[in-house]
């Protein structure tokens, strides 16, 4: 869940500091307070994203307080809670500008629930304006599905995703390198499906131990084995009527590809130590950066399941594949990153931009996410320029550069003359702070200057 800033008015100790505690043990910010004049005080000085409002206070009456602050604080969520409920109360409170109401006493559960819809609520609300912000810039041929971005490679995968998801039991595999975005096009492919109500689980594959997904996937009844206490649901049983993400099944146990393979043709299975058959309602979709079909011949994936799993296979391009992406993606992180940690700075310099684009970006996506990220944290000015990137000079084949550029193939001595006077423009001649960009000593500079005659 993204960190939200949450306001607790509630005049039990004992309930205030039992809310508090748990808001706080999911890592949110909490501000609590016993009264509507110190909640005035804290909403005036502070912006909330949420605030949980008692509706019986001893200064006033909660339903009063939110008809008269609500408009005046619209970006805050609020939520009422209330000894009380009923159906009149509950419809008055949303016609006041409540979101929701938990009427007490209430479960952990109630209040998680409500906690990650506000998140994910605010988080897409987020993330749309910033694309918003994105599209109405000047990027030609600009393609999206979901809170993902891209030019045209990316338009004809987005289209196929968009038709897969109006589909909701065909399976997908979605294939790539590290970093491509695979488990965010799952997401997307989710969220745009009727399935989208209900739950989306992702499963690392090659992160739990082969002796272990078993167990997990399935659950176990008491007893199944030694330290089996008491039964406990699987995670295909936790997904039910929603969406299994299974990321890198390449890496999944082959004993027990054959027992998803039954899940997946049949939609049952039975927990572990257990007699009685699940029926589950589940879209199953997986993802590698393997190659399965040499994992099928070295004998490593069994082949039946294999094409069970690739009814609708994608393939997710590497950055470098599609370099007219990267200016786009990096403004969008830009105008992300900014937002989300309160940052006013104006742009990335054309210089900046100029060396994302000649980077060969061997992380693809995710690497430039956590590039863009740590600028904005790190930037000093109210700009990102080429020293703000922190890149560590990777260059691309030759082929690779002349194919990003336009312009005939350049020796690797030229890519270095290049980068260096790129480097040394930026930061004035300082050679110095050129010489901590490029990561080599400083010496090295003076003799590259003198070589390529860039004194």
């Amino acid at each position: 869940m993204t960190e939200l800033l949450i306001l607790l008015v509630e005049d039990d100790p004992l309930l205030r500091k039992s809310v508090y505690d748990r808001l706080s043990g999911w890592g949110h910010r909490v501000m609590a307070c016993e009264a509507l004049a110190e909640a005035t005080e804290l909403l005036e000085n502070q912006s909330f994203d949420l605030a949980f409002i008692d509706m019986r206070l001893p200064d006033g009456d909660g339903l009063q307080f939110l008809h008269e602050k609500k408009p005046l604080y619209s970006d805050t969520v609020m939520v009422t809670m209330t000894a009380y409920a009923d159906v009149t109360t509950a419809v008055a409170a949303i016609k006041c500008g409540a979101y929701d109401y938990l009427p007490k006493p209430f479960e952990e559960e109630e209040l998680e629930k409500i906690v990650r819809n506000v998140s994910e609520k605010l988080d897409l609300s987020r993330q749309v304006t910033t694309l918003s912000r994105l599209t109405t810039g000047d990027f030609d041929d600009l393609w999206h599905f979901g809170n993902m971005i891209g030019t045209t490679t990316l338009g004809r995968i987005f289209e196929v995703a968009e038709r897969i998801a109006k589909a909701p039991d065909t399976t997908v595999l979605i294939l790539g390198e590290s970093g491509t975005g695979k488990g965010m096009l799952a997401k997307a492919v989710h969220r745009a499906s009727p399935r989208s109500g209900k739950p989306f689980v992702d499963i690392n594959c090659s992160a739990i131990p082969g002796q272990l997904m078993e167990s997990e996937l399935f659950g176990y009844e008491k007893g199944a084995f030694t330290d089996a206490k008491n039964r406990k649901p699987g995670l295909l049983e936790v997904a039910n009527g929603g969406t299994v993400f299974l990321d890198e099944i390449g890496d999944m146990d082959l004993n027990l590809q054959g027992k998803l393979l039954k899940v997946i043709e049949d939609k049952e299975f039975r927990r572990l130590g257990g007699a009685r058959t699940t029926r589950v309602d589940i879209r199953i979709i997986a993802a590698t950066n393997r190659d399965l079909q040499a994992r099928v011949k070295e004998g490593e994936f069994r082949e039946d399941l294999y094409y069970r799993l690739s009814v609708v296979p994608i393939l997710m391009p590497p950055l470098r594949e599609h370099p007219a992406s990267i200016e786009p993606l990096a403004t969008f992180f830009f105008n992300l990153f900014c937002r989300q940690m309160g940052r006013k700075l104006h742009r990335m310099t054309p210089a900046a931009l100029g060396a994302l684009k000649a980077y060969a970006w061997p992380g693809n996506v995710r690497e430039l996410r956590n590039v863009i990220e740590r600028s904005v944290i790190l930037a000093i000015g109210n700009e990102i320029d080429v020293h703000d990137l922190g890149l560590t000079p990777v260059m691309a084949e030759p082929s690779q550069v002349a194919e990003r550029s336009g312009a005939r193939t350049m020796s690797l001595a030229e890519n270095e003359k290049q980068l260096i006077f790129s480097v040394l423009k930026q930061v004035d001649g300082n050679k110095n702070r050129a010489a901590q960009i490029l990561e080599i000593h400083r010496t090295t500079l003076y003799k590259k200057i003198q070589e390529y005659g860039l004194s």
